[in-house]
């Protein structure tokens, strides 16, 4: 591309324009101007122009009308539209798209029709300042966690921008240490067995339904989704197990759990009673599930419940129960030890045990006396 200048600035109506003049590669003769603050600054917009066209060709100049807003829905068409499989197997799409959809939501209302190379640091800190102060639909004091992922979501179209030569620099670039993971409380909330108890007892008339789904989710550590999504052909009553196929899996990889014996007996009676076919989901209760444990959670009298807390507790007893890292991750579907650690919470029986512990530890070795020459 032949690169041709004669002013490197214009005024228009008081205002001073960085300008350049080049020959595109259709042999086109182009005129591309942006506004400066002054005469030296001009100089170095028209550099850095052409520059971009050199670099990064002309696509990069005319990326300076691209605003969020515009940002957003081509990154929803790219990357953010649900799976689709083929016998199994995820060929295009992700699963879990309705969450990144909903911090792109979140991102185009602050946003907008702002150029996205507009976008700088000092905007940044501003969105996640404000997204601070913003209650959640509960309430309560919004998390660093919920904010870092919006932020997480923005880095990533940001960085799409970059690959699709929309920017030469993304803002989080400039803005080291914004996404701070340290800030993050990660919740350990786990049911006690007479908390566990109340609830299952509130699970009565309009919500008997719910006591097998919270023992499917307690016993097996099955997410909400993979249990609403779970089919009676997934379900073996003979064999005692439950085989969480791919397609629903969150992780995208089949795994099989057995059933105890108190779910046997709730998954034995809901089958004799809906006489359910194969293919009939087991629940199916997608639509009314979120407020049937809202009014169970309330029932019990529990506070601070959330249903994922179910497989918080699944994880925490196998571990409490001596089983390996390795089989218990296999269980609930891990598949990294980070994630893992995560519902690995301490409980005041597994602290109280390392106390123990380190007293049998004592008991049998005495310790020795310290030599007066060590220092």
């Amino acid at each position: 591309m032949a690169g041709k200048r004669d002013r490197y600035y214009r005024i228009r109506n008081g205002k001073v324009y960085a300008r350049i003049t080049f020959t595109d590669e259709t042999g086109k003769r182009r005129d591309l101007m942006r506004l400066a603050d002054d005469k030296v600054h001009a100089r170095e917009l028209a550099a850095q122009m052409l520059a971009e066209v050199r670099n990064h060709g002309v696509e990069m100049l005319d990326a300076d009308r691209i605003t969020f807003d515009k940002l957003a829905d081509a990154y929803i068409e790219a990357r953010l539209q649900p799976a689709h499989y083929h016998k199994g197997r995820k060929t295009s799409g992700i699963r879990s798209w309705k969450t990144p959809r909903g911090h792109v939501a979140v991102l185009k209302e602050f946003f907008g029709r702002k150029r996205i190379k507009a976008i700088t640091p000092a905007d940044l800190q501003k969105l996640k300042a404000q997204r601070l102060q913003v209650k959640t639909w509960r309430g309560d004091e919004r998390s660093h966690a919920t904010v870092n992922r919006e932020l997480e979501q923005l880095r990533a179209m940001m960085n799409f921008a970059k690959h699709q030569g929309w920017l030469t620099v993304s803002p989080f670039e400039r803005c080291k240490g914004i996404i701070s993971h340290a800030d993050e409380i990660k919740r350990d909330r786990v049911f006690t067995r007479e908390e566990e108890a109340r609830l299952l007892e509130a699970c009565t008339g309009q919500r008997e339904h719910l006591k097998p789904i919270i023992l499917t989710a307690i016993d097996c550590g099955l997410r909400r989704g993979e249990i609403l999504k779970l089919r009676w052909n997934d379900v073996d009553l003979v064999g005692r197990t439950i085989t969480v196929i791919a397609e629903n899996a969150k992780t995208a990889r089949e795994r099989t759990v057995g059933i105890t014996s108190r779910l046997l007996v709730e998954l034995t009676r809901l089958r004799a009673e809906s006489g359910g076919r194969p293919d009939d989901l087991v629940f199916g209760l997608a639509n009314t599930f979120k407020k049937a444990w809202m009014n169970a959670v309330k029932a019990a009298g529990l506070t601070d419940a959330r249903f994922h807390d179910l497989r918080h507790c699944f994880v925490s007893r196998l571990v409490a129960q001596g089983l390996s890292i390795a089989e218990i991750m296999r269980l609930s579907g891990h598949s990294t030890l980070a994630a893992f650690a995560v519902y690995a919470n301490k409980t005041q029986d597994t602290v109280r045990r390392g106390a123990d512990a380190l007293d049998a530890y004592h008991q049998q070795n005495s310790v020795q006396p310290v030599n007066e020459m060590v220092n």
